[in-house]
């Protein structure tokens, strides 16, 4: 029975992870078209922020399923980096604001394999490798949309 159901939701988070693309790639796109690209632009970044805080989200639930086993301090710790890089991101230009994100993403996914190897299933280390390149790969195009004008 174990088996049947954790298939099933390692599908389910797959595919919602794969789905979860659709907003960078959509937004980054559009930032391409002059007339869009400032509602684009921060349609992108505002998402980014929320998936990293997100991302930080998950280590907390994976500490609090198991308080009792071990001291999760660092780990509560690191969980709220993620939402603060994002919260800060908020409040730069968009020019500064998409390499932090960025920045944070691969920052996230790099302390997830350093220091989180030996705890997280592989499939979601998987996964995360999949998913962190491309959002890293739709936060670039946005970028590049964003650095347009300039030149």
């Amino acid at each position: 029975m174990t088996d049947r159901f954790q298939t099933r939701n390692i599908l389910a988070a797959r595919v919602m992870g794969v789905a979860g693309l659709i907003p960078f790639y959509t937004f980054a796109l559009l930032a391409w078209h002059d007339g869009l690209r400032i509602g684009a632009l921060t349609a992108v970044v505002s998402y980014a922020a929320v998936i990293l805080s997100f991302l930080g989200a998950v280590h907390w639930g994976r500490a609090l399923a198991r308080l009792d086993s071990r001291n999760h301090i660092g780990t509560l710790v690191f969980g709220v980096v993620p939402a603060l890089l994002g919260w800060v991101a908020l409040l730069l230009p968009v020019e500064f604001s998409l390499p932090m994100l960025i920045a944070g993403l691969v920052f996230v996914w790099g302390t997830e394999q350093m220091m989180f190897f030996d705890v997280l299933p592989p499939w979601y280390r998987h996964l995360r490798h999949l998913l962190t390149g491309a959002s890293v790969l739709a936060l670039m195009i946005a970028w590049a949309a964003a650095m347009m004008p300039m030149f």
